[in-house]
């Protein structure tokens, strides 16, 4: 019997972790896909009023929003530190990811696909923001291989799935080679099994996508 039900689509920066800690657990998640919020039905709408993804439905019928309270709720805890101080800055680097980065993230990204207005000046903010945040990550990640404590954290995989798409549309050989320190961690990581088996092995641009309008 499946362990609940996530809505959430291919390649979600959000969901990464989640399927990756159920993967961990051997947790059987079945997947149902909503591909944008025109995808949403009334009974999608119900369970999330905002039409946005992820959502948690357990096979209890519990239902849970919100990325980082369902990836808390789906983990064990060997991924939740050993101290109150750890699992303090695990929650803090998962917080930073989705609050900092995948905003700034979007605004580089989506308006070269389409998703939003085309604004050069607009993009190339995001773009500064984003790599700026990126560097906060390169800075923490000098002389760690983790981002809390010695082991892999809930931290880790949350943040993976939230750079991902930097690595592979933005973040060149070129940046990477200058920035070792999360581009080692993001190799490190990205290779775990419970990684690959739910995202494929890591894609990495080879070329930093040009800003401008989508053809």
């Amino acid at each position: 019997m499946p362990f609940g039900t996530l809505y959430t689509r291919p390649f979600n920066p959000r969901s990464l972790a989640i399927l990756a800690i159920a993967k961990a657990n051997n947790l059987p998640l079945k997947i149902k896909t909503i591909t944008s919020f025109k995808d949403a039905t009334e009974e999608y709408l119900q369970l999330n009023p905002l039409g946005k993804i992820p959502t948690f439905v357990g096979a209890d019928g519990y239902v849970l929003t919100e990325s980082i309270a369902i990836a808390l709720y789906d983990s064990n805890t060997t991924l939740l530190g050993t101290t109150g101080q750890e699992y303090a800055s695990i929650i803090r680097w998962m917080a930073f990811g989705i609050t900092e980065i995948l905003p700034a993230l979007g605004g580089w990204f989506n308006p070269l696909i389409g998703r939003a207005n085309f604004n050069a000046d607009n993009i190339y903010q995001s773009k500064d923001d984003t790599l700026a945040r990126l560097k906060i990550l390169d800075n923490h990640l000098c002389g760690r291989e983790y981002l809390v404590g010695e082991t892999l954290s809930l931290a880790d995989l949350f943040v993976l799935g939230i750079v991902q798409g930097a690595f592979r549309f933005f973040l060149d050989k070129r940046w990477r080679d200058e920035h070792r320190n999360l581009s080692t961690w993001f190799e490190r990581v990205h290779a775990l099994p419970i990684v690959v088996d739910v995202a494929g092995p890591p894609v990495l641009a080879e070329y930093e996508m040009p800003i401008q309008p989508p053809k």
